[in-house]
């Protein structure tokens, strides 16, 4: 029977740190990083795979939370050990954001911003049927803690219709690119889940990330009401503020 390799995070790091193809190519690699590496002058100290790393794990692009960085070596280099490594790795349970308090005045500045983008203020919102209205005071409330300013009414009166739901994900499934996983990831996708969709559409991004969609829209501990500002919200972190403009001026027509 054989035995499984257990593997670390230094163990997986230490594998990308000796690949040679990817030492012989580090310029290409650098390129293929650059929204992870941040800026021109990071790009021009990094002269090794150490410095890439050491690099990397400032600016909290990996982490032994997210080893996607590895990931991509591991594809760009088609090194079978690493890909082995990374397939094989599971990222230790991250408490950090359990010991984090909701931060309901991040959340009001993200819907105020939606909400500038489509030139709507509180005063100037229709107020449709009694019902309807009820609705739309109660959409993304949460528990305010004591001394919290209220809870933030949703910067979205239009309905997200079938058009819109479409072209929304049309747009994230065909921009989405490398940050698929971070993505999912936002959309509280597990690993496990990850992976299968990888293995599932293993040459097909487009559907990869449908898939990861139809999964997150399924999920019965999310607010249906607030799909389209937990999108907003995942695509905001995992860098992906151009797409995040996309889905705002698709709602905003």
């Amino acid at each position: 029977m054989a035995t499984m390799t257990h593997w670390s995070y230094d163990l997986v790091k230490d594998i990308a740190l000796k690949d040679k193809n990817a030492h012989d190519n580090l310029e290409d690699l650098k390129s293929l990083l650059r929204d992870e590496i941040g800026s021109a002058r990071n790009m021009c100290r990094i002269k090794n795979m150490e410095d890439l790393i050491d690099c990397l794990e400032r600016h909290d692009a990996l982490s032994e939370f997210n080893i996607e960085p590895l990931r991509e070596i591991a594809d760009q280099f088609g090194n079978e050990e690493l890909e082995e490594a990374v397939s094989g790795y599971t990222s230790p349970k991250d408490t950090r954001s359990y010991n984090e308090p909701y931060n309901q005045y991040r959340e009001q500045r993200l819907a105020d911003e939606v909400r500038t983008h489509l030139n709507i203020s509180g005063g100037q919102r229709e107020v449709g049927s009694g019902a309807g209205e009820r609705c739309a005071n109660s959409s993304f409330r949460r528990q305010d803690p004591p001394g919290a300013p209220s809870a933030v009414t949703t910067p979205y009166p239009q309905a997200l219709t079938d058009k819109k739901r479409a072209a929304i994900y049309k747009s994230i499934a065909e921009n989405i690119g490398k940050f698929w996983r971070a993505f999912g990831r936002e959309l509280e996708i597990s690993q496990g889940q990850l992976d299968g969709v990888e293995m599932e559409y293993p040459r097909d991004l487009v559907s990869r990330v449908h898939k990861l969609l139809n999964i997150f829209e399924e999920d019965e501990s999310h607010d249906p009401n607030q799909h389209v500002l937990i999108l907003c919200r995942a695509l905001e972190e995992c860098r992906r503020k151009d797409l995040r403009r996309k889905v705002e001026n698709i709602m905003s027509h």
